[in-house]
This record gives structure tokens, sequence and C-alpha cells, in this order.
């Protein structure tokens, strides 16, 4: 039986403050959650409702999910009070945050810089492209989304289990590597112009609003810009550095 001190508390892992003060944070939904078992992720915990109990997606991972923990029950009412969504997916599980890591000394293969990118489905299907095409290390600068905010963990469905994530990164920290520092800019080269050469790069993406900060617009080598062929004011920013990682990842 859940308590009501345990409510209060889940409940404040949808805060910034709650997630750092507790070094916990929640994930919701089936996939997420088997991401997270597959990459065999700190999971403290796991609830389920008696209507998610009962059906099949359920039933296919429940011996998973008691090598792991058992769930605990819990009414839909509860569980919507923990996730504040109007209509939770059933299934809700607390895990342990990742140890913040720095920038390490050798900066091997290529990497996702994200620029203040403050809203959180943008953050989120950013780091899920990147996972999927395979460029695993993300930095992230000061004034981006909390990375793990349930709605960054949503919409990055189950990405963040795969992915090696630097937080409150300087951009000017990989001047001394041997990296190109490409920045996405609607004003530069056509991407499919561009000849990369065989040395490793740091893909810049900045916020829709605003674009690369000035400061980082300062270690930026090479702009490179997504042709169109329609019409069109723009591409959200997830989207255009969805293509550029497809782009800059089959060169």
């Amino acid at each position: 039986m859940i308590s009501k001190t345990d409510i209060k508390q889940l409940s404040w892992l949808s805060t910034k403050k709650g997630r750092n003060e507790s070094g916990l944070y929640l994930i919701e939904g089936l996939r997420i959650i088997r991401s997270a078992l597959r990459a065999q992720a700190p999971i403290n915990r796991i609830f389920v409702t008696a209507r998610f109990q009962e059906s099949i997606d359920y039933q296919s991972m429940s011996n998973r999910f008691n090598k792991v923990l058992k769930p605990e029950l819990i009414d839909e009412k509860t569980m919507k009070k923990i996730t504040q969504t109007v209509t939770p997916p059933g299934i809700l599980a607390v895990c342990s945050l990742p140890k913040k890591t720095e920038l390490p000394s050798t900066l091997a293969s290529n990497w996702l810089y994200l620029d203040k990118i403050a809203d959180p489905g943008n953050l989120g299907t950013l780091l899920r492209s990147a996972a999927w095409f395979g460029t695993t290390q993300v930095a992230l600068s000061s004034n981006c989304a909390d990375p793990f905010n349930p709605k960054v963990m949503r919409s990055g469905m189950g990405a963040h289990f795969f992915l090696q994530m630097v937080i409150n990164c300087d951009l000017h920290q990989f001047k001394s590597s041997d990296h190109s520092i490409i920045g996405a800019d609607h004003r530069g080269m056509p991407i499919v112009n561009f000849n990369h050469s065989v040395k490793d790069w740091v893909l810049v993406i900045g916020s829709e609003a605003h674009g690369i900060s000035k400061e980082n617009s300062n270690h930026i080598e090479y702009s490179l810009s997504i042709p169109a062929k329609g019409s069109g004011n723009s591409l959200n920013a997830a989207v255009a550095g969805s293509i550029m990682l497809y782009c800059l990842n089959n060169l």
C-alpha cells in the first residue's frame, strides 16, 4: 500500500528541485521502461494500475519486471497525482539519476552539442535522434531544459539509457580537441555540399527561437544548412538537428 508521504515524494520528482535533491527521476510508459530494463538502468520502484496489469503488454513483460522488482499496484487516481499527466499510461518507474560526468580528457568519436535548447519536446527528440543515428556522446550547455524532465523523457522514448550526457558544458572545451565544430545555420553552406574530412565532429544545434548563441557562434568552424525544395519559413530545431545527424553520420 503506497503511503501519502510516498505519493508526495514521487509527485515532487516532476520538479527539477525534487529530482536534484532526491537523486531520482520518473519514467512512464511500457516502451521507455522496456528500454530502461534492456539498458540495465538503476530502477528503484515500478508502479502499475490494475487496468495495465490486465493488459497483454504487461503479461509480455511480467517475467522481466519480476527479475528486477515486483511492481506495486496503485489506483488510477494515484497514478495521475504522481505523473501529473492527463492520461497516464498505467505504468511508472522510479530511477536513480546517473552520476554527473565531466567532459573526458580524450574526446573520441562524434558529439552532439545542444545550445540552450529550452523546449522539452525538442530536447527529447534530439536525444532520440542522436541515439538512433549512433551519436551517443551528447553535451548540453547551461540553460538547456533538464534532460530528466518528464516531458523530455517521454519525447526521448528511452534514448537516455543509451547516451553519455555531459550537462552544463562549454563549447570552447572542444577547441583543444581535433574535432570539426559544425553549426546548424540556415545561412550556411548546404550540407549536401559539405566535404567532410576524416576527423571527428561536434554538431551544434541552437534554440529554435534564437539559434546558436553569440558566445558559441565564435567557435563554429563550418556553418551548414538544409536546403529547401518546397515552401515554409523554417524547420523545427529538432527536425533540422535530426536531418543533420543523419547526413553527417552518412558522409
